[in-house]
């Protein structure tokens, strides 16, 4: 992964250079079947020596994917769309994600989760701490020693922070998860599979994380 990243960079400091882009981030505004036509654009030009057609209306397509995600960053993501299966038997979708029967049940009923909340018990262990929660990798610079990290799902590129941290609790994920895996090389408490806790707990609010039982707890609000 690290690789195919890198070259995806490489690839966009290219189209960069040639005036696609202001900025190596912005290719990822794109779909993988759109690159293919930005590619064709800028070979087309080269070999025929005139300007893309890309250098005309790419600076406002990105401004207006910029607005789209920024907007859809302000509020948090249905648990669900459509009529969910009776019954999740399908392994990965169990273990990587944490998506069984009885989540899905819980997710889709009231809302109401008053100071508990249940996930898939990844990691064994019980602490009790303030809560950070993360919306994005920007934000774990935010991060405090002891804390625990409460966010919507974790990456590989996170594995630095489980250092500081004392627990975790994500809104996706079952054992096989990410957050589930590096919590049990560091010997962390990690519930997965909430559904909503970060969207339930605040930062700041002192919280319990039994990772034996999936289970989590607001003891005292922000």
């Amino acid at each position: 992964m690290c690789v195919f990243w890198r070259k995806m960079r490489e690839l966009s400091a290219v189209f960069v250079k040639a005036g696609f882009f202001n900025d190596i981030h912005e290719m990822f505004y794109f779909r993988r079947e759109e690159i293919h036509q930005l590619l064709f654009d800028y070979g087309r030009g080269w070999a025929m020596g005139v300007p893309s057609i890309g250098l005309d209306y790419l600076p406002t397509e990105i401004a207006r994917r910029k607005k789209i995600i920024d907007a859809l960053s302000t509020a948090a993501p249905k648990p669900a769309f459509n009529e969910p299966p009776a019954v999740v038997t399908e392994p990965f979708t169990i273990m990587l994600w944490g998506i069984t029967s009885e989540s899905v049940q819980g997710w889709l009923s009231s809302g109401e989760t008053g100071n508990q909340l249940k996930g898939m018990a990844a990691s064994s262990g019980k602490v009790e701490g303030l809560a950070r929660v993360i919306n994005g990798p920007d934000e774990l610079g935010s991060l405090q020693q002891g804390e625990i990290l409460v966010t919507r799902v974790t990456a590989p590129s996170w594995a630095p922070v489980f250092g500081k941290i004392k627990a975790t609790v994500t809104d996706i994920g079952g054992m096989m998860s990410h957050a589930a895996i590096v919590c049990r090389e560091y010997g962390l408490p990690a519930v997965t599979g909430t559904g909503s806790a970060s969207t339930t707990i605040k930062t700041g609010d002192r919280i319990s994380v039994n990772g034996s039982t999936g289970e989590v707890f607001i003891l005292e609000a922000a």
